[in-house]
């Protein structure tokens, strides 16, 4: 028995490499399939270009196959998921193929309005749509069984992965990187070298889908703030925060008088907009609608505070003969209002930093154009 434990456990260290050097021949190829940008025909030619990236379509079916399993099995055990959640998630891995391979991924190089409703897509509405329906359950549940108890297991149990983990699912860090990864690919070098070149570009919507993807995987953190989930101010800051960064950067956009972006075709270019103007509508992507997205979601985000708060005051009146518990349970106005008035000044301290930053990116923004340009 034990020389039967041996040698699993020497065969398992050599199986881990042969994965891991699988996949990197799978980014590798899926990098060398990407390739230089090549000179697109203009027109509705495009509409029948695709872009190959087998990487990206692995991974969606591989995310869509272990979902329709999970919900399958949670059927059969009479647990099925609320109306509309597959539909949301399903639509979120379809746009996430509509943005890396279909006909949109290659008028992205031709013109800078689709190639920012493409960052939109992958950096907000698709994670939005797939982690607004909770799917980390079903997704778990559809995995093989060796997979969940293996591989998975064995990262759970990892003490650096989760310290790395732990250090990414915090609010400041979640925001901080959504907005550095947003800035960052809006910036003229940035932007030109994810256009000229493929390879480049992939990295750039793989970078903003991952920073989507943490972005609003902490945003809908299933878990109540009394049983271990992150609170809901810190979540409104960060919502509110993104879409005063959008509104900003994106009515500089829309405002500059001059071209930015020197990797796009000369010339007329999609809908036969200017350089200018084409330009000028991706930053309208930022500040109408991108932005308008975040604050609507700001409304999801109250009625699932409302019902975090209903959760943990009905745990409170089941647990008795507790000090704690008690103190949960306001009889009065004064004890209701001791008790909130220190969540409500946290609250009110970080919707003050909002402000703050909108008035040093319009600064920026401003002395950047005024002398930059």
């Amino acid at each position: 028995m034990g020389r039967m434990r041996r040698g699993a456990a020497r065969r398992g260290p050599g199986l881990s490499g042969r994965r891991v050097r699988l996949g990197l021949l799978l980014g590798m190829a899926g990098l060398a399939l990407a390739g230089p940008a090549a000179a697109l025909p203009p027109g509705p030619a495009l509409l029948g270009r695709w872009v190959p990236d087998p990487l990206s379509v692995l991974a969606v079916a591989a995310l869509a196959w272990a979902y329709l399993r999970g919900a399958v099995r949670a059927y059969r055990r009479r647990v099925p998921p609320a109306d509309g959640r597959p539909i949301a998630f399903l639509l979120g891995l379809f746009l996430i193929l509509l943005a890396m391979v279909s006909p949109v991924a290659a008028l992205a190089r031709e013109s800078a309005f689709v190639h920012q409703l493409q960052d939109a897509a992958l950096r907000v509405v698709a994670p939005l749509l797939i982690f607004a329906s909770r799917p980390q359950r079903l997704v778990f549940w559809g995995l093989p069984k060796r997979l969940r108890r293996g591989a998975f297991a064995a990262l759970w149990r990892d003490a650096r992965l989760n310290r790395w983990g732990r250090a990414l699912a915090r609010p400041l860090v979640a925001g901080a990187l959504n907005i550095a990864v947003f800035l960052v690919w809006l910036l003229p070098p940035m932007q030109d070298a994810a256009v000229a070149s493929g390879a480049v570009g992939w990295l750039a919507r793989l970078s903003q889908l991952g920073a989507g993807c943490l972005f609003f995987g902490l945003l809908f953190d299933a878990r109540d703030p009394d049983r271990g989930g992150t609170r809901y101010g810190p979540r409104v800051v960060m919502l509110i925060t993104s879409a005063l960064v959008m509104v900003v950067t994106g009515v500089a956009l829309t405002m500059k008088p001059v071209e930015f972006y020197a990797a796009y075709p000369p010339g007329p270019r999609l809908l036969g907009f200017s350089p200018v103007d084409d330009e000028a509508t991706g930053g309208f992507v930022d500040w109408a609608w991108v932005s308008l997205i975040y604050l609507l979601t700001i409304v999801l985000v109250f009625f699932r505070w409302n019902a975090a708060e209903q959760r943990a005051y009905a745990r409170a009146q089941q647990r008795r003969g507790s000090n704690s518990a008690a103190l949960q349970l306001p009889e009065t106005a004064e004890e209701l209002w001791l008790l909130v008035t220190p969540k409500n000044r946290r609250v009110g301290l970080g919707l003050a930093i909002i402000p703050a930053v909108m008035m040093s990116l319009a600064i920026a923004i401003v002395v950047t154009l005024h002398y930059g340009v």
